[in-house]
């Protein structure tokens, strides 16, 4: 009897601790959007999720940690086989666009990208992140090799290089443009990538 009475109790206590973590992740991106990293503390987001330091620092042993953690939260991009790569490559971006509408994560990324230029720490946690970031752009150039729509020696990481590459200096840099628009722009990019890998192709 005393044994189930302990194993209800751990059933019962284990909503309050998702709870508790949902209120610190909230917590982190609030403060986020609030002060920056820089402005970041775990103090404050303790305080902010009405739970200990202590509660935090057994999750994730640095702020680092805590904020890659926060922005992980957001939904993935999900790689659709739609027979071509500019319409999968097209997708995608627009689900990218979709995920930055939110408040929370519009303009924290490249904040944090900037950050991770002088913060060892910060690297450290965020480019796991980062790296998992170029899989769904991976997996719809491996489609289109497996189609016969570019080369099978098709250098990928390159190739996702250049995608990302323009994609943000497109979001971040150049004027503001509606979803429609951005997507009809890096269209044309994705054209031109496909016509190289093609072209490089036929002179080998």
């Amino acid at each position: 009897m005393g044994a189930a009475k302990k194993k209800t109790q751990k059933r019962l206590g284990r909503p309050r601790s998702m709870e508790s973590e949902q209120a610190i992740i909230d917590a982190t991106m609030e403060l986020l959007n609030e002060g920056g990293f820089v402005g970041l503390t775990l103090a404050k987001v303790a305080k902010r999720a009405k739970a200990s330091k202590a509660t935090i620092y057994r999750r994730w042993p640095t702020k680092e940690h805590l904020v890659v953690a926060a922005v992980s939260r957001f939904p993935e991009l999900i790689p659709h086989d739609k027979g071509n790569l500019v319409d999968e490559l097209s997708d995608l971006l627009r689900q990218h666009l979709k995920r930055m509408q939110s408040p929370r994560l519009h303009g924290l990324l490249p904040q944090l990208t900037a950050e991770r230029a002088h913060n060892p720490s910060l690297a450290a946690a965020l480019d796991p992140y980062l790296e998992a970031r170029r899989e769904p752009s991976r997996t719809v150039l491996r489609q289109a090799i497996a189609r016969g729509e570019i080369p099978a020696d098709t250098d990928i990481e390159l190739a996702v290089d250049i995608i990302t590459g323009v994609g943000y200096l497109r979001f971040y840099f150049a004027s503001r443009k509606s979803g429609d628009q951005t997507v009809a722009s890096m269209r044309k990019v994705y054209e031109f990538l496909l016509r190289g890998l093609r072209a490089g192709a036929a002179r080998r």
